[in-house]
């Protein structure tokens, strides 16, 4: 636990160097400068959702192939081969530093296009699920890619396939057949918190968003590590 903490802190100060942190509050503040024009029209919830969920996608997925493919470049994590760091550790470090931040933005996103009244608890839990799952994702692509290029080639069409269910938040068709979907669950939890869902829908969307997160980070750790064993 130590040494996770200890990486959390040298990551912060990475996405600080790389003025990752300051492009996101900036990325943010055009947000909150929309959504403050746009919060006396209904149905603002909806697009307020889009932009917030897409937000810890781009961040998760465009700054873990950032982060990963600049260690690539300094021999970082060639060296992380031969280190006691552990793996777990190294992939669980930077999901969690670009969650506080895709959390802090976030909620300064939804105080600004919705007020102070909606439910904290599901929107913190969809925002963390989410920015933790494409963070993970991210890893996995990364793991076979060295050029920022081809990675976000991939990272792209996978964020396209991923952010499909927005077709039935949208209700163009029935949402159901979307559950299959990883993003589902943090859709779903966004969405309870600015209006009632149902505590069936509620329920599964928590236990999956917690499986996705699961399956999707013992998969980069074990992407990172074959990795690194073929160095």
């Amino acid at each position: 636990m130590k040494q996770l903490f200890h990486l959390i802190r040298h990551d912060f100060t990475i996405l600080n160097r790389n003025r990752i942190i300051t492009l996101s509050l900036l990325i943010s503040a055009l947000y909150i400068g929309a959504f403050s024009a746009l919060s006396a029209f209904d149905q603002v919830e909806k697009l307020l959702i889009l932009v917030i969920y897409n937000d810890p996608a781009l961040l998760g997925v465009l700054f873990t192939g950032v982060l990963v493919l600049f260690e690539k470049n300094e021999n970082t994590l060639q060296a992380l081969s031969v280190s006691p760091i552990k793996i777990s550790n190294y992939v669980l470090s930077k999901s969690i530093a670009l969650t506080l931040v895709a959390l802090f933005c976030s909620f300064l996103m939804a105080f600004a296009g919705h007020g102070f009244n909606f439910n904290y608890l599901h929107f913190g839990a969809g925002v963390l699920l989410s920015t933790l799952m494409f963070s993970f994702i991210g890893f996995c692509i990364v793991a076979s890619h060295d050029t920022f290029n081809k990675y976000m080639l991939v990272a792209v069409g996978i964020i396209v396939v991923f952010l499909m269910p927005f077709i039935g938040f949208f209700e163009f068709v029935s949402d159901t057949f979307f559950w299959i979907f990883p993003t589902q669950p943090g859709i779903k939890l966004l969405s309870a918190s600015f209006a009632p869902e149902k505590a069936l829908d509620l329920t599964v969307a928590y236990l999956l968003g917690l499986f996705w997160c699961f399956v999707f980070y013992k998969w980069a750790v074990s992407r990172i590590t074959k990795k690194l064993k073929s160095q």
